[in-house]
């Protein structure tokens, strides 16, 4: 078991955020390459001058010294907004009933992450912003390079425990993703919206919540969380399920019920994996609940790269 995934670290007080920065520790920079090089006021480097430059930026003191012409460059920040949306639903309360994280609810490890993300976010100066959907509310903490935007972040995930379903109606959360956005105001401003659920949805209320993100230029990313429960089915004989969510129950003969659950289960995943293909700014990665997180961000991020 990995130790940033210590279910007794995640119960204590300030668990959350050591075990946030432990899992962040020895990652690449972030989900993204926060500085280009430009032409600014805070000099970086010189290069030569190039048919086009604007001869406004050539440095002539040096010119005069060197009978060259080299243009002043800098190193530019691309403003960049991250946006986590946790499903805090009480589908996430789920654990697995065997492997090395029993009991390890899929709502700990998306809240771990959700904090590792901040964490990382904030050490690259980007906006950060949470939105957590428990039932038929989102809780939010806006995006904002504020004091201290870690620390309120994970004081929000601390007091958070899954509940409810996935609302129906999605404007709740499109006027939390949407406010203060500045995409569609500066060129230079990306908005990265990163989802860390299980993708249990009775309709597609969740995929119809993030569709019109796509409309406006958003970067999607999809953390999709899978207990080997799920993967394996190790269930046998009579057998009791129960939705989370509904209370609904299922009584059924596991060892003949486990082809069509597995092929259903199989079909599920690869509808998240195809979601909206082809389309360049949604990007999918799975998490399963019995393998140490840290090795999969760090894959996942260096996918990226």
């Amino acid at each position: 078991m990995s130790s940033v995934l210590d279910p007794h670290l995640l119960a204590s007080t300030r668990g959350l955020s050591l075990a946030a920065r432990q899992l962040a520790t020895g990652l690449l920079p972030g989900l993204h390459a926060s500085r280009r090089t430009g032409l600014a006021r805070e000099f970086s480097q010189y290069r030569a001058y190039q048919p086009g430059d604007d001869p406004r930026h050539v440095d002539w003191k040096l010119y005069a010294r060197s009978d060259r012409y080299f243009v002043r460059e800098s190193d530019v920040e691309t403003a960049l907004t991250l946006r986590v949306v946790l499903d805090a639903t009480a589908s996430m309360s789920q654990t697995d009933t065997i492997g090395p994280n029993t009991g390890h609810r899929k709502f700990d490890s998306a809240r771990l992450l959700a904090a590792a993300l901040a964490y990382l976010g904030q050490a690259q100066g980007d906006h950060v912003g949470l939105h957590a959907v428990v039932g038929d509310r989102v809780v939010s903490v806006p995006p904002g390079q504020q004091r201290q935007p870690f620390e309120r972040i994970i004081r929000t995930l601390e007091r958070l425990e899954p509940a409810g379903r996935w609302p129906a109606d999605p404007r709740p959360l499109h006027a939390a993703l949407l406010a203060d956005s500045r995409s569609s105001a500066d060129a230079q401003t990306r908005e990265i919206v990163v989802v860390l659920t299980d993708g249990h949805e009775h309709g597609e209320e969740m995929r119809a919540a993030l569709a019109p993100l796509r409309a406006r230029r958003y970067e999607l990313i999809l953390f999709h969380l899978v207990g080997r429960d799920e993967i394996d089915f190790p269930f046998h004989g009579p057998i009791r399920f129960e939705d989370l969510e509904t209370g609904e129950v299922l009584e059924t003969d596991a060892d003949a019920a486990r082809p069509a659950i597995l092929a259903g289960q199989e079909a599920h995943l690869q509808s998240w994996r195809n979601a909206w293909g082809g389309d360049g700014r949604f990007e999918y990665q799975r998490f399963r609940l019995d393998e140490p997180l840290d090795p999969a961000l760090r894959s996942y991020l260096l996918h990226r790269s």
